[in-house]
């Protein structure tokens, strides 16, 4: 930050950055000058959403059910290392124009000190052992892959954790001896198998080579900044050490076509600026819960993709030519797969998974149905914003933000009758009885919340030792989690707010209110925050009522309304967002199934393991969707029994009287139908 600050002492800087978003965490001072100064936000999500990098598969495993199937859960990522590989091998012609490189299986720790932690260490040992065991332990080894590959491994959770991880394997015909025999062949580099080496190249600092037997290439080398200590340790472990004069880098080469690594184990170097296209299934060794930063660095050496035409893309979001056609199995070499040494490790990546806005896994896709839209030949009429104002076009939902003037958070003007209705004689209500209950556990004072309610006000004395530029800061991104751009907040009507208490009610019990020492004014600025927020959201809204109410129109429904599923993303379109477990395939199958039919206009019965689509023709759209199961997840919500049934009744009275009307219960016939009322 210095050097930087002499550099750009009479200049500026232009700074790109993957981890500002961690360096800045906890840090006031940081956060406020770079929240200043960002330019654009890509973080990892927009990346991603928009189809660059790879795709990520984590092996995620629960503690307890780790500890008992430890062996059984490093085959299978062993397994999923060695799918890749032979994808890789068998069709390297028809990946060639994706720019594929050869797959590569890196174990990664979160710390970036040159020194080997005991940690660390500890974790290294645990998989040496484990692959000195694999390779001797012949016939227990195949015993184990038979499992991974036909029988699953059921967690705690009752799901199967390996379930539709091994597809291309599955149809490959090999049997679990077979892909043992390969793995020493295209993994281990020595079909005739061997005992594992671990030895410490002489002429290369800091590196260890892997090897079976004395005389085959190497097929692994772990980069550590203290080699001697390694190698000692894992000799007192039982393992097979020595030493070998060598002259050049292993670690080095692992980017060039002639590399025999397949395997790298280490730490420092890889959050140092280490780059390779071929990392392909990432294991996670020592990530400690203070080190967001470098999870974003290890995470990031293993979803680089080249992609068609050097995209970056993933071929199924890249726009191919003519001519080129999407190989088969692809998707395994376009994906890393994760998984960790020990559960804890997995729980800190879900962690910075979920504060990267990123799904924790991806055992689900996603299947989209289209639905049938039927406006009718008499449109349902709704209260719309004009298509034009002033000339300018409005779109759904951004029409305020656009046109109309930027509104100032400001106290109620009880001078205007409908504003002050809305904000001030309609007072917002803050009930922090329930808070101070679910913290009395932490030990600050509250009541219990038996009786009376006690009702109070934030008091001048009080405001005067509020964080006003917290307040504004916290405002701000509330604002902007709501993409509420039009709207202008300002430190001085932040003070003007909480100095009027003619807006709001706060409940809660007398002794939180009484300044007794400084611990108490953290509670005063969430108080603050609270009501500050609820305030806002109201004030918004009323803005934007009180601006679209001269401007709304009866419109007929059309067919982009945003109402209907899926038009948001798709405009015209519409249809139902299904997330399915990879492993049912069956229900994929009949979804397809189901899917060309509507495709084709057809509305034939579907029922299927407790979905059911349900016709009515009546509707705005069909189908309508049925769900007596946990094994999808349906967006928009599905009917339940209750909905399907009465769904179900209404159409069959229908059917059965097909003149009656709902107005007088007659039924009617064309020439004696009276005239329809005006509504």
């Amino acid at each position: 930050m210095k050097a930087r600050e002499k550099l750009c002492e009479k200049g500026f800087s232009f700074e790109y950055s993957a981890t500002f978003g961690q360096a800045v965490k906890g840090n006031a001072p940081l956060t406020e000058l770079y929240a200043k100064s960002t330019l654009v936000d890509y973080s990892y999500k927009y990346f991603y959403g928009d189809g660059f990098g790879k795709d990520y598969q984590i092996l995620n495993l629960d503690a307890d059910t780790q500890a008992s199937h430890q062996e059984l859960y490093l085959t299978a990522c062993l397994l999923t290392f060695y799918q890749q590989q032979r994808l890789y091998r068998e069709q390297t012609g028809a990946f060639r124009p994706f720019n594929i490189e050869k797959p590569l299986w890196v174990f990664v720790g979160g710390s970036v000190t040159a020194s080997l932690g005991t940690k660390d260490a500890s974790d290294i040992v645990e998989i040496l052992q484990f692959l000195a065991r694999f390779v001797s332990s012949r016939s227990a080894s195949i015993e184990r892959i038979r499992r991974v590959l036909h029988e699953g491994l059921i967690t705690a959770s009752g799901r199967d954790l390996f379930a539709g991880r091994f597809a291309y394997l599955n149809t490959s015909r090999l049997t679990p001896q077979q892909i043992f025999e390969d793995t020493l062949t295209t993994l281990f580099n020595a079909p005739a198998g061997g005992q594992l080496y671990v030895e410490n190249l002489k002429g290369a600092t800091g590196e260890i080579a892997l090897r079976l037997g004395a005389e085959n290439e190497p097929f692994g080398v772990i980069n550590v900044g203290d080699d001697a200590k390694l190698v000692k340790l894992c000799d007192e472990k039982g393992l097979a050490t020595g030493e070998r004069d060598f002259s050049d880098s292993l670690f080095h080469r692992i980017n060039t076509l002639a590399s025999p690594i397949n395997l790298l184990i280490g730490s420092r170097k890889f959050t140092e600026g280490w780059s390779s296209w071929r990392v392909s299934t990432m294991g996670l060794m020592n990530v400690g819960k203070s080190e967001g930063a470098q999870i974003i660095q290890l995470f990031g050496r293993g979803v680089r993709l080249k992609g068609h035409d050097v995209s970056l893309k993933r071929s199924a979001r890249a726009s191919l030519p003519d001519g080129i056609d999407r190989p088969k199995h692809i998707a395994v070499l376009e994906t890393l797969g994760i998984f960790g040494v020990h559960a804890d490790y997995m729980a800190q990546f879900r962690d910075f998974l979920e504060e990267e806005g990123l799904p924790s896994n991806d055992e689900r896709i996603q299947f989209l149905l289209p639905v049938i839209k039927n406006l009718g030949t008499q449109r349902l009429k709704t209260v719309r914003l004009k298509k034009t104002i002033n000339g300018v076009t409005t779109e759904f939902g951004n029409a305020f933000r656009k046109l109309a003037p930027v509104p100032t958070l400001a106290p109620p003007d009880v001078s205007r009758p409908s504003e002050a209705k809305q904000l001030h004689e309609n007072r917002l209500v803050l009930d922090w009885y329930p808070k101070i209950r679910s913290l009395g556990s932490k030990g600050l004072v509250g009541g219990d919340g038996e009786g009376a309610k006690h009702q109070a006000h934030l008091t001048p004395q009080q405001v005067a030792f509020l964080d006003i530029d917290r307040l504004y800061f916290e405002l701000e991104r509330f604002k902007a989690e709501r993409s509420w751009y039009n709207l202008n907040i300002t430190r001085a009507e932040i003070v003007a707010l909480l100095h009027d208490t003619s807006w709001y009610v706060l409940l809660i019990p007398p002794g939180e209110l009484v300044g007794d020492g400084f611990a108490k004014v953290q509670g005063w600025e969430e108080i603050a925050l609270a009501l500050l927020r609820k305030y806002t959201e109201r004030y918004y809204t009323f803005k934007k009522r009180d601006w679209e109410l001269p401007h709304l129109e009866y419109r007929d429904l059309e067919a982009d309304d945003p109402n209907f599923l899926g038009v948001k993303e798709t405009p015209n379109d519409g249809y139902y967002r299904i997330l399915i477990d990879k492993s049912q395939e069956e229900i994929v199958a009949k979804l397809e199934e189901l899917k060309a039919s509507i495709e084709r206009g057809e509305m034939k019965p579907w029922e299927f393991k407790g979905m059911k689509a349900v016709w009515f023709g009546k509707h705005l759209y069909q189908p309508l969707l049925y769900l007596d199961t946990n094994i999808v997840e349906i967006s928009p919500a599905p009917l339940n029994k209750g909905e399907r049934q009465f769904v179900e009744d209404l159409t069959a009275f229908r059917d059965a009287n097909p003149r009656w009307t709902p107005k007088t219960g007659h039924s009617w016939t064309p020439e004696n139908r009276p005239p329809r009322p005006m509504s």
